[in-house]
């Protein structure tokens, strides 16, 4: 008769390769149950840790047939899990900075990717790991309190709970390489950069910078400039002259650029799984934005929540992992055309 503990530690080695499971499964069961304590029920935290880590690792790593996620998957996570991290760190820090009252949740969120991030760099990959899993709890957890009284915001922002859970699932399956040598120095800091730019940008055409209420003048750093007119673009930022504005505008523009080129010139197996790691974020943001503005008007309109509709929650639920499955196929496909390809050229080469 199979235990509760033994049907749990079944289902949690699942997350290992059919084919690694019928090689491997029943003794590391048998071990584990021979490893339990008196009465005990469920799995140990730190070996399930370990379970779902080496196995996510398995999937993703570079092995013979490699199915959906094999080849390359490690080397890419290794650096599509600090970019992400420094993505969401930037953007937190600047909604921090240019709201009037940040509260303890950004605050919170804020210092968890920031821990996160520090952990990345310094090469801790298993303590990025869990601490991007605890800062992806801390972004969807006050959503989740949220939604009941207010749907649309939470709604509008899934977006960026798919990108913590981007970089929560990179951080895990990353392989040993550092991100700088998997992208190249240069490009990576250009990557790291971009963003950084982005959100410095942010905060300097931000209001907040000169607010009057001196109550908030150490926090918002106010006296950087006193302007007394501002000029406002449809971008939200604010300078005291077109010129300032034109400035900051340039500098954002340059930022994606370079951003972009060095994305565009990482290694093809890195760059197709970086584009296939984004595609459920900017998938998110695309069907929110361009399929629930009838629901969001109404609701706010209508002075009560509209309930979503069953079609809409399967969207919301099903578009991220199947836009990321088809994206793996495809890159995939094309690892092995791009093999198949250099393996002709170099018979070609070959050839008397």
């Amino acid at each position: 008769m199979t235990t509760p503990l033994e049907g749990r530690y079944e289902r949690l080695l699942r997350v290992y390769p059919a084919a690694f499971r019928r090689a491997h499964g029943e003794d590391m069961l048998t071990t584990m149950l021979a490893d339990a304590g008196d009465g005990q029920r469920w799995p140990r935290p730190g070996d399930a840790f370990d379970i779902v880590r080496h196995g996510l690792r398995l999937r993703l790593s570079r092995r013979p047939g490699g199915g959906l996620l094999g080849g390359g998957w490690a080397d890419a996570c290794a650096l599509i899990g600090p970019l992400a991290v420094v993505m969401l760190l930037t953007f937190r820090l600047t909604s921090v900075l240019r709201g009037p009252h940040p509260g303890s949740a950004p605050l919170l969120q804020t210092a968890a990717w920031a821990l996160v991030a520090v952990a990345a760099f310094a090469g801790l990959r298993r303590g990025a790991a869990v601490l991007g899993w605890v800062a992806l709890l801390a972004e969807v957890a006050p959503p989740v309190r949220q939604f009941t009284s207010d749907p649309v915001p939470v709604v509008y922002g899934l977006w960026w709970s798919v990108l913590a859970l981007v970089a929560a699932v990179a951080l895990t399956a990353a392989g040993p390489r550092r991100p700088w040598a998997a992208a190249g120095s240069r490009r990576f800091a250009v990557l790291v950069a971009a963003p950084l730019v982005v959100g410095a940008v942010g905060v300097l055409g931000s209001g907040m910078l000169v607010a009057e209420d001196a109550g908030f003048s150490a926090f918002y750093l106010e006296d950087l400039f006193r302007p007394e007119t501002y000029v406002t673009d449809y971008t939200g930022l604010e300078a005291p002259t077109a010129a300032e504005l034109d400035l900051m505008l340039l500098a954002i523009a340059v930022a994606l650029l370079a951003g972009f080129v060095a994305a565009v010139r990482l290694p093809g197996p890195i760059r197709r799984r970086l584009l296939v790691a984004a595609a459920p974020v900017l998938a998110m943001a695309a069907l929110v934005n361009f399929t629930f503005n009838g629901w969001a008007v109404s609701t706010v309109h209508m002075g009560h929540n509209i309930p979503l509709v069953a079609g809409q929650w399967a969207a919301l639920v099903l578009v991220p992992p199947l836009v990321f499955l088809t994206g793996a196929r495809w890159a995939r496909r094309r690892d092995e055309t791009m093999r198949l390809a250099a393996l002709g050229a170099a018979a070609e080469r070959r050839r008397p």
